[in-house]
């Protein structure tokens, strides 16, 4: 009797638990963001003030662009997914030569929803990077937000 009971209980923790990791979202997706906006900000010196900050808009096709800095230079491209269903944003800060890449960050979106910001401060989706050229020191900050 208690063997049975035990093999019951043990049915019913293992169904919830394969309930639980159907990786089903709670309540509804974020609709779909129709541009995403990216700001990056630069300074020469990390321990100084901002000396300049700069955005663009991506919109929903696919599309790259870039703020040219000094000594650094920040990229962003984004691509729908339309041919091979595979949504993304990527992120990277290059030499001012963009022969170097310095800092590279990959964001896989859903296909039919987000992203979502999340960040306190304004930061968007992607929170608040930050890249330091190795030799100059320069430093440059950048977040997107979902628009």
């Amino acid at each position: 009797m208690v063997g049975n009971s035990l093999i019951r209980l043990a049915w019913l923790l293992i169904t919830l638990l394969l309930a639980a990791c159907t990786g089903e979202a709670a309540g509804p997706l974020p609709a779909k963001a129709a541009s995403i906006t990216c700001t990056a900000a630069y300074r020469a010196d990390p321990t100084g003030p901002i000396e300049g900050e700069q955005s663009f808009t991506l919109g929903e096709q696919t599309g790259e662009q870039a703020i040219t800095f000094a000594d650094l230079v920040f990229h962003a491209a984004y691509y729908t997914g339309e041919l091979d269903n595979e949504r993304s944003l990527r992120l990277w800060v290059s030499d001012a030569g963009e022969t170097t890449i310095y800092h590279s960050q990959l964001y896989q979106l859903q296909q039919e929803s987000g992203p979502q910001n999340q960040f306190v401060g304004g930061h968007g989706f992607t929170g608040l990077g930050y890249s330091t050229h190795p030799t100059s020191g320069a430093e440059l900050q950048y977040w997107c937000t979902a628009d």
